[in-house]
């Protein structure tokens, strides 16, 4: 890692005589300066293994918006994937780790070492305070990732009893892995965020870097998800306040290729992030399903046109979309993101919210759609404009990490009751509202080795 320092993640979880965690780092240089653990935090080549922009995918193959090649599995496709594709009691074999899991894992000891130590290194101290802030938003976002993928929805009434995660604090590799509960894992991501932003800039310097106006989009992310909309509200309109940067389709090649050159640079080009974070794969291919492509205007809608494009080794088939373009970039939270939460939030305020919310939607459909077919939409009222909304940030956040939870806030909150039915090889496999599938299993591995982690029912 730009040859100065070099940490290793060996694994996540090892056996239960080292306790849950082999995340031994070993290598040339042991960080003691400001300097080291800036490299630490700057670290953004390695997918997983301590790469601070690591988060999980898996949810991506649980959703409406995915279709499963049957000619492609085994070739495409991993095991794991089909797996939970199909919704199986497990996605992996006994013997295998969970990478989406993992890396997000390694990471989050990456962010503790910061935390334990810089502030007593040898350095800047406007710097150390800059760097444990940054690591306090990182550990913020990997646990609303995986608290999201891996333990129930949020509920007030039952989220003090209800399994959380496994929560690492410190750097040690020793320690209890009982699971804390769904209100213990929201209170470390509240108190994180709040503790890192007075240490942050206000916009950030690198798109990896965590700021004022990206701890913000993260809490409004948090209070949507927990169902707080005044509160996901504010800390929206905070961060859009402080960086609103939309890139306007129109003004893009008119090719599906312009992915890739917003995404130039080693995805660090495109704009409207408010923090960069990419899943484990460099390179994922994702068939949309047909009732995704309906969505859409496939001859005016740019997203259509701009990021899904005919597969280019069996043309006669169907449309692929190349997720390591603007997909994999946008993994993080994103202006796009927190204009549809502020839509969102206000069209759930009743009528006098609506007019609010569609000034948002058509802000960004001005930027989405052919301007010579662009078209302000309208709402009657609240309930017609929700659905607007919904629909648009379906489109306009598929693949990056949203849709699983999404369907599983408005099940809970709405009532929506939304069913995910996929179709492998004739085969028909259907996740219902209330099914416990709703949650990710651990991998077996970790539980064979630390029967203190409860496994999720199944």
């Amino acid at each position: 890692m730009k040859n100065i320092l070099y940490i290793v993640i060996l694994a996540v979880f090892a056996t239960s005589c080292d306790d849950w965690l082999d995340l031994q780092p070993k290598g040339k240089v042991i960080p003691s300066k400001v300097e080291d653990y800036r490299l630490l935090l700057d670290e953004t080549q390695g997918r997983g293994e301590g790469s601070v922009i690591a988060a999980p995918d898996i949810d991506l193959w649980l959703t409406d918006d995915i279709d499963l090649r049957d000619d492609f599995i085994g070739r495409n496709y991993s095991k794991y994937q089909t797996n939970a594709f199909t919704f199986e009691d497990h996605f992996y074999l006994p013997s295998e780790e969970d990478e989406s899991m993992g890396s997000v894992y390694a990471s989050i000891y990456i962010f503790n070492t910061i935390i334990d130590e810089v502030l007593a290194t040898d350095g800047d101290e406007d710097e150390k305070i800059k760097l444990y802030s940054e690591a306090k938003a990182h550990r913020a976002f990997a646990y609303l990732k995986l608290v999201n993928i891996y333990a129930k929805q949020y509920d007030a009434t039952t989220a003090e009893t209800d399994l959380g995660l496994p929560l690492r604090l410190v750097a040690i590799l020793e320690g209890s892995l009982k699971r804390g509960s769904v209100a213990d894992v929201y209170e470390l991501i509240l108190n994180d965020l709040t503790e890192a932003y007075d240490g942050l800039p206000e916009t950030q310097v690198e798109f990896w870097r965590p700021s004022k106006a990206s701890v913000n989009a993260i809490l409004a992310r948090t209070h949507l998800i927990m169902g707080d909309f005044d509160m996901a509200l504010n800390y929206a309109d905070e961060a859009l306040g402080m960086y609103s940067e939309l890139t306007d389709f129109n003004s893009l090649y008119p090719h599906y290729w312009y992915t890739h050159i917003l995404d130039f640079g080693q995805r660090y080009q495109y704009k409207e992030q408010f923090l960069l974070k990419a899943p484990p794969s460099d390179y994922i291919t994702i068939y949309p399903s047909q009732e995704f492509m309906d969505l859409f205007d496939q001859t005016n809608d740019l997203r259509f046109t701009g990021k899904i494009s005919p597969e280019w080794t069996f043309p006669e088939t169907r449309l692929q979309w190349y997720h390591n373009a603007i997909g994999g970039a946008a993994y993080g939270v994103t202006v796009p993101e927190m204009i549809l939460t502020r839509a969102e939030c206000n069209a759930r305020k009743g009528d006098s919210g609506v007019s609010a919310a569609m000034d948002d939607i058509n802000l960004l459909r001005q930027n989405r759609i052919a301007t010579a077919a662009y078209v302000p939409l309208t709402a009657a009222n609240a309930a017609e404009a929700l659905a607007i909304v919904k629909k648009e940030r379906r489109m306009e956040l598929a693949f990056m990490g949203h849709r699983f939870t999404d369907i599983r806030r408005y099940n809970a909150y709405d009532d929506a009751n939304i069913s995910i039915v996929h179709t492998v090889e004739a085969e028909t496999y259907t996740l219902a509202p209330g099914d416990n599938k709703w949650v990710v299993p651990f991998a077996e591995k970790y539980i064979l080795k630390n029967p203190e982690i409860e496994q999720n029912p199944r």
